[in-house]
Protein backbone atom coordinates (compact mmCIF):
# COMPACT_ATOMS: atom_id res chain seq x y z
CA UNK A 1 0.00 0.00 0.00
CA UNK A 2 1.18 3.31 -1.19
CA UNK A 3 0.81 6.21 1.21
CA UNK A 4 -2.03 7.77 -1.58
CA UNK A 5 -4.01 4.69 -0.46
CA UNK A 6 -4.01 5.60 3.12
CA UNK A 7 -4.15 9.23 2.41
CA UNK A 8 -2.43 12.23 3.42
CA UNK A 9 -3.19 15.75 5.34
CA UNK A 10 -1.62 18.25 2.51
CA UNK A 11 -0.08 21.25 3.95
CA UNK A 12 -1.24 24.52 2.16
CA UNK A 13 0.68 26.15 -0.49
CA UNK A 14 3.06 23.29 -0.87
CA UNK A 15 5.72 25.52 -0.62
CA UNK A 16 4.14 27.57 -3.71
CA UNK A 17 3.88 31.06 -3.26
CA UNK A 18 0.22 32.19 -3.38
CA UNK A 19 1.61 34.49 -6.85
CA UNK A 20 2.55 31.77 -8.60
CA UNK A 21 -0.96 29.70 -7.33
CA UNK A 22 -3.26 32.51 -9.06
CA UNK A 23 -0.95 32.87 -12.18
CA UNK A 24 -1.73 29.34 -12.82
CA UNK A 25 -4.91 28.93 -11.46
CA UNK A 26 -5.76 31.59 -13.91
CA UNK A 27 -4.77 30.22 -16.82
CA UNK A 28 -7.06 26.83 -15.53
CA UNK A 29 -10.09 29.22 -16.25
CA UNK A 30 -10.84 28.65 -12.28
CA UNK A 31 -11.55 25.51 -13.18
CA UNK A 32 -10.39 22.19 -10.69
CA UNK A 33 -7.07 20.64 -11.45
CA UNK A 34 -7.64 16.75 -11.82
CA UNK A 35 -4.29 15.74 -11.89
CA UNK A 36 -0.73 16.23 -13.82
CA UNK A 37 1.97 14.30 -15.78
CA UNK A 38 5.78 15.31 -15.90
CA UNK A 39 6.95 14.24 -19.53
CA UNK A 40 10.02 11.99 -19.76
CA UNK A 41 11.84 12.01 -22.87
CA UNK A 42 9.24 11.12 -25.80
CA UNK A 43 6.18 11.63 -24.35
CA UNK A 44 5.27 14.90 -26.00
CA UNK A 45 3.18 13.20 -28.49
CA UNK A 46 0.33 13.29 -25.80
CA UNK A 47 -0.07 16.95 -26.42
CA UNK A 48 -1.30 16.08 -29.89
CA UNK A 49 -4.22 14.14 -28.20
CA UNK A 50 -5.20 16.90 -25.30
CA UNK A 51 -4.81 20.56 -27.39
CA UNK A 52 -3.25 22.45 -24.95
CA UNK A 53 -5.50 25.61 -24.38
CA UNK A 54 -3.01 27.60 -23.03
CA UNK A 55 1.03 26.61 -22.79
CA UNK A 56 3.05 28.72 -20.39
CA UNK A 57 7.07 28.95 -20.91
CA UNK A 58 9.63 28.46 -17.88
CA UNK A 59 10.32 31.76 -17.88
CA UNK A 60 6.70 33.47 -17.72
CA UNK A 61 6.60 31.43 -14.38
CA UNK A 62 8.55 32.83 -11.08
CA UNK A 63 10.32 29.65 -9.79
CA UNK A 64 9.81 27.12 -12.37
CA UNK A 65 13.56 25.87 -13.43
CA UNK A 66 14.49 25.27 -17.41
CA UNK A 67 15.89 22.50 -18.11
CA UNK A 68 19.43 22.52 -20.41
CA UNK A 69 18.91 18.84 -21.04
CA UNK A 70 17.96 17.83 -24.60
CA UNK A 71 14.49 16.46 -24.64
CA UNK A 72 13.27 17.81 -21.42
CA UNK A 73 11.55 21.07 -23.06
CA UNK A 74 10.72 23.05 -20.04
CA UNK A 75 7.26 24.61 -19.80
CA UNK A 76 3.19 23.90 -18.59
CA UNK A 77 0.55 22.92 -20.92
CA UNK A 78 -2.97 23.37 -19.61
CA UNK A 79 -5.46 21.01 -21.38
CA UNK A 80 -9.26 20.06 -20.69
CA UNK A 81 -10.32 16.82 -19.45
CA UNK A 82 -14.09 16.63 -19.28
CA UNK A 83 -14.25 20.05 -17.91
CA UNK A 84 -11.21 19.73 -15.71
CA UNK A 85 -7.80 21.37 -15.86
CA UNK A 86 -5.25 18.74 -16.59
CA UNK A 87 -1.15 20.46 -15.75
CA UNK A 88 1.20 18.40 -18.06
CA UNK A 89 4.73 18.88 -17.60
CA UNK A 90 7.37 18.79 -20.30
CA UNK A 91 10.45 17.69 -18.86
CA UNK A 92 12.00 18.20 -15.93
CA UNK A 93 15.33 19.63 -14.24
CA UNK A 94 17.50 17.15 -12.55
CA UNK A 95 20.36 17.47 -9.14
CA UNK A 96 23.02 17.15 -12.02
CA UNK A 97 22.14 19.99 -13.64
CA UNK A 98 23.14 21.98 -10.61
CA UNK A 99 19.54 22.04 -9.54
CA UNK A 100 18.49 21.69 -5.33
CA UNK A 101 15.07 19.82 -4.41
CA UNK A 102 13.30 23.03 -4.31
CA UNK A 103 13.93 22.85 -8.29
CA UNK A 104 13.47 19.62 -8.92
CA UNK A 105 10.42 18.91 -7.22
CA UNK A 106 8.65 22.23 -7.88
CA UNK A 107 6.56 21.12 -10.83
CA UNK A 108 5.42 18.34 -8.33
CA UNK A 109 4.57 21.07 -5.69
CA UNK A 110 2.50 23.44 -7.76
CA UNK A 111 0.40 20.59 -8.90
CA UNK A 112 -0.27 19.84 -5.16
CA UNK A 113 -0.79 22.97 -4.36
CA UNK A 114 -3.44 23.61 -6.80
CA UNK A 115 -5.02 21.02 -5.58
CA UNK A 116 -4.35 17.72 -7.80
CA UNK A 117 -5.78 14.39 -6.96
CA UNK A 118 -3.12 12.59 -8.70
CA UNK A 119 0.30 12.44 -10.41
CA UNK A 120 2.23 10.32 -13.35
CA UNK A 121 5.60 10.37 -13.36
CA UNK A 122 7.33 8.87 -17.09
CA UNK A 123 11.16 8.31 -17.86
CA UNK A 124 13.03 6.78 -20.05
CA UNK A 125 15.70 4.39 -17.85
CA UNK A 126 18.23 1.61 -19.09
CA UNK A 127 17.57 -1.69 -18.01
CA UNK A 128 19.97 -3.82 -15.50
CA UNK A 129 17.92 -6.88 -16.43
CA UNK A 130 19.00 -8.69 -19.52
CA UNK A 131 15.14 -10.32 -19.36
CA UNK A 132 14.01 -7.09 -19.77
CA UNK A 133 14.76 -5.63 -23.18
CA UNK A 134 14.51 -2.32 -24.52
CA UNK A 135 11.33 -1.54 -26.26
CA UNK A 136 9.70 -2.64 -22.72
CA UNK A 137 7.46 -0.39 -20.51
CA UNK A 138 7.84 -0.98 -16.44
CA UNK A 139 4.98 0.24 -13.68
CA UNK A 140 7.43 1.03 -10.70
CA UNK A 141 5.97 -0.46 -7.83
CA UNK A 142 9.50 0.61 -5.79
CA UNK A 143 12.77 2.57 -5.92
CA UNK A 144 16.17 2.79 -5.04
CA UNK A 145 17.28 5.99 -4.21
CA UNK A 146 20.58 7.00 -4.11
CA UNK A 147 20.55 10.60 -5.33
CA UNK A 148 21.09 13.91 -3.27
CA UNK A 149 18.38 15.83 -1.75
CA UNK A 150 17.12 13.68 1.18
CA UNK A 151 15.91 16.77 3.36
CA UNK A 152 12.09 17.03 2.46
CA UNK A 153 11.30 20.49 0.64
CA UNK A 154 9.81 23.12 2.80
CA UNK A 155 5.81 22.08 3.29
CA UNK A 156 6.59 18.34 2.83
CA UNK A 157 5.14 16.14 5.25
CA UNK A 158 7.94 13.50 6.80
CA UNK A 159 7.14 10.79 8.66
CA UNK A 160 4.18 8.48 8.29
CA UNK A 161 2.91 10.17 4.83
CA UNK A 162 5.40 7.93 3.84
CA UNK A 163 5.61 4.41 5.02
CA UNK A 164 6.87 2.11 2.19
CA UNK A 165 6.97 2.48 -1.34
CA UNK A 166 5.40 6.12 -2.43
CA UNK A 167 3.34 4.61 -5.26
CA UNK A 168 -0.21 4.30 -5.30
CA UNK A 169 -0.62 0.64 -5.85
CA UNK A 170 -4.41 0.96 -6.95
CA UNK A 171 -3.38 3.14 -9.48
CA UNK A 172 -0.08 1.58 -10.85
CA UNK A 173 -3.07 -1.70 -11.50
CA UNK A 174 -4.73 0.43 -13.37
CA UNK A 175 -2.16 1.59 -15.15
CA UNK A 176 -0.42 -1.37 -15.71
CA UNK A 177 -3.73 -3.36 -17.28
CA UNK A 178 -4.03 -0.24 -19.39
CA UNK A 179 -0.50 -0.42 -21.21
CA UNK A 180 -1.13 -4.15 -21.49
CA UNK A 181 -4.44 -3.58 -23.40
CA UNK A 182 -2.23 -1.25 -25.88
CA UNK A 183 -0.05 -4.34 -26.71
CA UNK A 184 2.92 -3.28 -24.92
CA UNK A 185 5.42 -5.33 -23.12
CA UNK A 186 4.90 -4.45 -19.91
CA UNK A 187 5.49 -4.97 -16.57
CA UNK A 188 5.98 -4.53 -12.59
CA UNK A 189 9.46 -3.31 -11.76
CA UNK A 190 12.11 -1.04 -9.26
CA UNK A 191 13.40 1.70 -10.47
CA UNK A 192 16.91 3.12 -9.33
CA UNK A 193 17.51 6.10 -8.88
CA UNK A 194 21.00 7.53 -9.91
CA UNK A 195 22.57 11.50 -9.78
CA UNK A 196 24.38 11.44 -13.28
CA UNK A 197 24.93 12.54 -15.47
CA UNK A 198 27.07 10.06 -16.76
CA UNK A 199 25.60 6.24 -17.17
CA UNK A 200 26.55 3.63 -14.53
CA UNK A 201 29.39 1.52 -15.13
CA UNK A 202 29.26 -1.79 -15.63
CA UNK A 203 30.14 -2.86 -11.77
CA UNK A 204 27.42 -0.17 -11.20
CA UNK A 205 25.11 -1.94 -12.80
CA UNK A 206 26.16 -5.32 -11.21
CA UNK A 207 25.83 -3.84 -8.15
CA UNK A 208 22.18 -2.18 -8.88
CA UNK A 209 20.98 -5.39 -10.01
CA UNK A 210 21.64 -7.00 -6.67
CA UNK A 211 20.03 -4.98 -4.59
CA UNK A 212 16.85 -5.50 -6.44
CA UNK A 213 16.44 -2.97 -9.09
CA UNK A 214 15.22 -3.42 -12.87
CA UNK A 215 15.74 -0.32 -14.31
CA UNK A 216 17.78 2.94 -13.38
CA UNK A 217 17.28 6.80 -14.68
CA UNK A 218 18.67 10.14 -13.08
CA UNK A 219 15.02 11.37 -12.13
CA UNK A 220 11.67 10.14 -10.85
CA UNK A 221 12.42 8.91 -7.38
CA UNK A 222 12.85 12.11 -5.26
CA UNK A 223 9.79 13.50 -7.11
CA UNK A 224 7.66 10.69 -6.58
CA UNK A 225 8.48 10.64 -2.72
CA UNK A 226 7.66 14.95 -2.24
CA UNK A 227 4.78 13.59 -4.40
CA UNK A 228 3.54 11.01 -1.88
CA UNK A 229 4.32 13.58 1.04
CA UNK A 230 2.32 16.01 0.16
CA UNK A 231 -0.89 13.46 -0.44
CA UNK A 232 -1.11 13.11 -4.05
CA UNK A 233 -1.62 9.32 -5.59
CA UNK A 234 1.29 8.92 -7.74
CA UNK A 235 2.05 6.62 -10.01
CA UNK A 236 5.88 6.52 -12.30
CA UNK A 237 5.99 4.79 -15.70
CA UNK A 238 9.36 4.08 -17.16
CA UNK A 239 10.23 3.59 -20.78
CA UNK A 240 13.13 1.50 -21.13
CA UNK A 241 15.48 2.51 -24.34
CA UNK A 242 18.72 0.58 -23.36
CA UNK A 243 20.55 -2.04 -21.93
CA UNK A 244 22.79 -0.19 -19.30
CA UNK A 245 26.43 -0.68 -19.45
CA UNK A 246 28.09 -3.94 -20.00
CA UNK A 247 24.29 -5.54 -21.07
CA UNK A 248 24.58 -3.53 -24.56
CA UNK A 249 28.22 -3.97 -25.38
CA UNK A 250 28.58 -0.88 -26.86
CA UNK A 251 28.97 2.67 -25.07
CA UNK A 252 25.48 4.14 -24.51
CA UNK A 253 24.38 7.78 -25.85
CA UNK A 254 21.92 10.17 -24.68
CA UNK A 255 20.75 10.62 -28.40
CA UNK A 256 19.83 7.30 -28.83
CA UNK A 257 18.22 6.96 -25.71
CA UNK A 258 15.92 9.95 -26.56
CA UNK A 259 15.62 8.22 -30.30
CA UNK A 260 14.45 4.92 -28.82
CA UNK A 261 12.34 6.98 -26.32
CA UNK A 262 10.71 8.22 -29.33
CA UNK A 263 9.65 5.11 -30.67
CA UNK A 264 8.01 3.58 -27.73
CA UNK A 265 6.08 7.13 -26.85
CA UNK A 266 3.86 6.95 -29.24
CA UNK A 267 2.20 3.41 -28.29
CA UNK A 268 2.55 4.30 -24.56
CA UNK A 269 0.59 7.85 -25.44
CA UNK A 270 -2.17 6.28 -26.80
CA UNK A 271 -2.42 4.13 -23.27
CA UNK A 272 -2.19 6.86 -20.86
CA UNK A 273 -4.39 8.79 -22.84
CA UNK A 274 -6.93 6.16 -21.90
CA UNK A 275 -5.87 5.83 -18.34
CA UNK A 276 -5.78 9.46 -17.91
CA UNK A 277 -9.42 9.40 -19.84
CA UNK A 278 -10.71 6.73 -17.51
CA UNK A 279 -9.49 8.17 -14.15
CA UNK A 280 -11.09 11.67 -15.08
CA UNK A 281 -14.53 10.20 -16.03
CA UNK A 282 -14.88 7.28 -12.89
CA UNK A 283 -15.38 5.23 -15.61
CA UNK A 284 -13.96 1.90 -15.95
CA UNK A 285 -10.78 1.40 -18.37
CA UNK A 286 -10.09 -1.00 -21.73
CA UNK A 287 -9.16 -3.43 -19.39
CA UNK A 288 -12.44 -3.30 -17.85
CA UNK A 289 -10.67 -2.68 -14.14
CA UNK A 290 -12.39 0.53 -12.66
CA UNK A 291 -10.37 2.81 -10.30
CA UNK A 292 -12.49 3.67 -7.31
Amino acid sequence: MGPGDAGCERPAGAGITPAVQELVRAACGDRPVAGAIVLGSGLGVLLDSWEPETILAADAIPGYPASSVPGHAGRLAIVDWEGKAGLVFQGRVHFYEGFGRAEVTFAVRLAAALGAEWLILSNASGSVDPGVPAGSVLVIDDHIRLVLGLRASRGAQPGPCLRGSPYHARRSVEAFREISAEGMRVQHGVLFGGFGPTYESASEVAMIRRAGATVACMSTVIEAEEAARLGLEVIAISMVTNLATGLAGRPLEHGEVVAAAGEIGPRLARAIDRLVRGWVAGAPSASGYSPG
